[in-house]
């Protein structure tokens, strides 16, 4: 059976996240990475705000340490062995609800008319959190870094990573998903849709015709053909030897 391909910007970051009872649970702000595998979802400001980056990033980040009680304050974290479907939304098993969402759910939407609840519930002293750990490498940090080829000319930046799920089982819910291979633009052109990858989905011609000509020139860089993951990514291979992201699909 051929493994799931996915790309981390196209079908995973900024998915909502739902229990398996179907409550909101969170948005996928980030993604942690561990020895090239995805290891957990990243939530909360501490996730996004990095992610975000320039004042407001900054802004959004050292306004949540400032009120966190922990001496050092991370993302709220999902572990990857928790996934159990990756969809339009990102369902997980159930999980307890972030100490923030919870006090939300109790103190403000429950109370309002026809909301369905009822009071607030007991307070637990032992508030409930995702499990938070120390910060670890996010997916996010390999987005818009340069890349050169084994001649060191200047390929493009990083605009999206692809990840396979062919990785190591995790409990019941399927096998990890691997690092694969970077999606290069050689300018900044804005958001990358979809459409550039290939053949596939219902997206009018004329559409698929524009972000196509807008990302002329953006190649797929598999796994294998970097030399070193640093900034600026070294690949071992000329640039002539690089997909063309629009043959992605195709091969």
């Amino acid at each position: 059976m051929k493994a799931r391909v996915l790309h981390a910007h196209l079908h995973l970051l900024d998915r909502q996240v739902v229990r398996g009872d179907g409550r909101l649970l969170c948005k996928v702000d980030d993604l942690e990475i561990d020895d090239g595998y995805v290891t957990a979802i990243l939530s909360g400001p501490l996730a996004l705000g990095p992610r975000v980056g320039g004042v407001i990033g900054r802004v959004m980040t050292g306004v949540t340490r400032l009120f966190r009680m922990e001496e050092h304050p991370a993302p709220q974290r999902i572990p990857m062995g928790s996934v159990a479907e990756i969809g339009s939304a990102i369902k997980v098993g159930d999980l307890p609800e972030a100490s923030l969402e919870r006090w939300v759910r109790d103190h403000v939407i429950d109370r309002l008319p026809g909301s369905g609840g009822g009071e607030p519930d007991t307070p637990d002293p032992r508030p409930v959190r995702l499990t938070e750990i120390p910060d670890r490498e996010r997916l996010s940090s390999l987005v818009a870094r340069r890349v050169v080829d084994v001649v060191g000319e200047p390929v493009g930046q990083v605009a999206d990573v692809q990840l396979t799920q062919d990785g190591p089982l995790l409990a019941d819910n399927g096998q990890a998903l691997r690092l694969s291979g970077l999606i290069v633009v050689p300018r900044h052109t804005g958001q990358l849709f979809g459409y550039e990858r290939g053949p596939g989905g219902s997206s009018p011609a004329l559409v698929r015709a524009v972000i196509r000509r807008l990302h002329r020139g953006s190649v797929f860089v598999a796994w294998d053909q970097i030399a070193t993951l640093g900034d600026p990514v070294e690949l071992a291979v000329p640039a002539a030897r690089l997909l063309p992201l629009h043959e992605l699909l195709q091969r």
